[in-house]
């Protein structure tokens, strides 16, 4: 009879402590893949096998990173596989496959295990397993029609696994033989597996690192000295409630203990102790330690010794919700230990946080709990500190730190906090500011900018005030554009000044940016202000202006009635050809001339003239010609006598000028006009002594 099975119960035990490692590099399956543990029913004769065995294919099943489990045990011929998904299933399937090992009088002398493997590849090739899903080899290795080949044979198993992409790992029982180990570990090396023998204190070490549940932590490795005692020390922190530790032994005759900070050893009759022994592995759960330094201890023959420790402590240090902090701005960093959700009260607690910040630089700062130096309220389990102010955005890490100063005992853990660049303010004023009273004027431009870049925000978001010597204005903020409807980024401050003065203008902005309520307030600006009393209107324009356009309209009509009182040019001057020379009517002026001198028409207008230095002055229905000898033609005559300074020309009045004779008419006939050309040719053809022309052409004279 084989004594009564506590192996499940310390499996099972140890499998539910602590929290779920990350996946594990011996076992990337994945959900989708599958898990094969088969049970080499050669474990049947020998306690310590039947031991190891359902300690580690109960640790398999419960740590596996598959979606399915299938088990069954083997000897001479391979029983049925089953399977379950992992989990509650998967766990109580192998349990019952080891009660059916351990339920067998007498195992085989040898199995067979290539019919095993042979049967696990037809399994896996029959329901389409994906690569990766394993196979967990537990065997005592007696291998059943062993020869010459064996080893070939097995390296021909484990390529044909390896082609599907689907892994062995062989597990060797403490009975095996050394060159059977030896032989099963190149089944798994060409696979692509790992190779535990659990004969070995670090085999059974390395598959509870593999498959256990346990985040265990080393803390003991020893090569033991025959009746000598090997001992280190753990210490357990405040608020633990309960810690496992594993010990794993090469020899049997290694006795293990555990002492609480009193010396007293930890014993199955405590009611908060619980001890599982089988010949390679102690297992040790003490439920609510208390805390200070315990310690580990072997004592036994030569051999080597390996523990590793579990501790389960509720506390969870983090930082409270740390919404991006303002580059540039000092703020509040805040800590707590959580035990469930309301902030633990620690007595003698000390919390420290190592900031590797953005711009990669170091600091350590220690948060306090004492309502100083930043800290909101004493005593109430939350530990703060005043950062300084980051120097560049990013992401800051936190390392943690929780320690006692009664116990050496300390609780780490790893966070994290952003600096963000928040928007801020920069404002221009408007240096001389002139309005009439009770209007708007602009005051200042504000822009709005996060980093280096504009952000766009809400005018409602803004406010703005002026202070000035009788007080304080409100202002109004205006958009200079909207990108976005209702969004701007460059803002004008107008307000209804009063008085003529300096006034300062202060602008706030108060928003939401990354999660987190800021304030932004722009730099003071300084604007002075003239302020000018509104003048008396007439039909809403001012009197000056009125009185101005009055005067320029009187001076427009005076100055109409003047051109239009002079007399417009009119009538001929023709030669004694009757050809018309000038045609005063039609002659072409400028506007000035006829504006400015609209009645006098100076000789030199008239290309065709013989004459300079006159001017033809009208007046009603007659013509004056005023003449200048001294910058005239000094030969001039009228009716044949010389010309005197003012000569009315009248009809049938006759000039006579260099050899020409001309005559004045108020209508003309049937008139030929002289081309200014052929007038040059003719003056030309005439000698001097013809200069003077008789000017009275009738024959009447003197």
């Amino acid at each position: 009879m084989h004594r009564p099975s506590l192996i499940a119960l310390i499996a099972v035990t140890v499998l539910f402590v602590g929290a779920s490692l990350p996946a594990r590099a011996a076992d990337p399956v994945g959900e989708n893949g599958v898990m094969v543990i088969l049970i080499d029913q050669g474990a049947s004769p020998i306690q310590r096998d039947l031991d190891a065995a359902e300690t580690v294919a109960l640790s398999i099943a419960r740590g596996t990173a598959a979606g399915t489990i299938a088990s069954a045990s083997y000897g001479v011929k391979i029983a049925e596989l089953n399977t379950a998904e992992s989990g509650p299933d998967g766990t109580r399937l192998v349990h019952d496959v080891i009660t059916s090992v351990r339920a067998l009088d007498i195992g085989p002398a040898r199995s067979d295990q290539f019919a095993a493997l042979t049967d696990s590849f037809a399994f896996l090739s029959r329901i389409d397993a994906v690569p990766g899903s394993r196979v967990a080899f537990i065997t005592s290795g007696r291998i059943l029609g062993e020869s010459e080949g064996t080893r070939d044979r097995l390296r021909s198993v484990a390529d044909l696994f390896a082609s599907e992409g689907w892994v062995i790992d062989v597990v060797t029982l403490p009975s095996a033989e050394p060159v059977l180990r030896d032989l099963l570990s190149g089944l798994s090396t060409g696979s692509d597996g790992v190779f535990y023998d659990t004969g070995t204190a670090t085999g059974f070490a390395r598959l509870f690192e593999d498959y256990s549940q346990l985040t265990l932590e080393g803390a003991m490795d020893v090569e033991m000295h025959d009746n000598t005692a090997a001992v280190v020390t753990l210490d357990i922190a405040p608020h633990t409630t309960e810690f496992t530790t594993v010990f794993v032994r090469q020899h049997a005759g290694v006795d293990v203990a555990v002492f609480s900070p009193s010396g007293a050893r930890a014993a199955a009759v405590m009611e908060n102790v619980d001890i599982r022994e089988m010949p390679s592995a102690v297992i040790v759960r003490i439920y609510s330690p208390v805390p200070g330094n315990w310690s580990l201890q072997g004592v036994g023959p030569a051999s080597k010794l390996v523990a590793s420790v579990d501790i389960s402590n509720p506390l969870e240090l983090r930082l409270i919700e740390q919404p991006p902090i303002p580059v540039g701005e000092a703020s509040l960093m805040e800590a707590a230990a959580f035990n469930g959700n309301p902030a633990q009260l620690l007595s003698g607690a000390v919390i420290e946080a190592t900031i590797t910040k953005a711009n990669g630089t170091t600091e350590v700062v220690a948060l306090n709990d004492r309502g100083e130096v930043g800290d909101r309220l004493a005593n109430d389990g939350i530990y703060s500190v005043q950062l300084s102010a980051p120097k560049s955005q990013g992401i800051n890490d936190v390392s943690l730190e929780l320690s006692w100063t009664e116990y050496a005992a300390v609780l780490r853990s790893n966070t994290a906090y952003r600096s963000e660049s928040f928007p801020t303010l920069s404002m221009t004023s408007v240096t001389d500011v002139e309005s009439f009273r009770g209007e708007y004027s602009t005051v200042a431009r504000v822009q709005v900018r996060a980093g280096d870049y504009p952000y766009l925000t809400s005018p409602a978001d803004l406010s703005a005030v002026l202070t000035g010597a009788d007080g304080m204005l409100e202002a109004i903020v205006l958009t200079v554009d909207e990108p976005e409807s209702g969004l701007a980024w460059e803002f004008d401050i107008a307000a209804i000044i009063p008085e003529s003065g300096a006034y300062e203008v202060e602008v706030m902005l108060v928003s939401n940016y990354e999660g987190r309520e800021y304030t932004r307030t722009a730099p003071l600006a300084t604007s002075t202000a003239l302020i000018l009393d509104e003048p008396a209107l007439i039909l809403g324009l001012p009197i000056w202006l009125v009185a101005m356009t009055g005067a320029l309209l009187v001076l427009i009509a005076g100055f109409t009635l003047w051109v239009l009182q002079k007399t417009s040019p009119f009538g001929y001057i023709v030669d004694d050809t009757d050809r018309v020379v000038v045609d005063f009517s039609k002659l072409n002026r400028s506007m000035s001339r006829r504006l400015l001198s609209r009645n006098v028409i100076d000789a030199a207008e008239v290309a065709d003239l013989p004459f300079r230095g006159g001017k033809f002055k009208f007046s009603g229905y007659g013509l004056k010609l005023t003449h200048r000898r001294a910058e005239g033609d000094p030969s001039m005559r009228v009716d044949s006598r010389p010309a005197g300074p003012e000569i009315d020309l009248a009809e049938n009045v006759w000039l006579g000028v260099g050899g020409r004779l001309l005559t004045f008419q108020v209508e003309s006939g049937q008139h030929v006009t002289v081309p200014a050309a052929e007038q040059v040719g003719d003056d030309e053809s005439q000698s001097d002594e013809n200069m003077v022309i008789d000017t009275n052409p009738a024959g009447a004279g003197d």
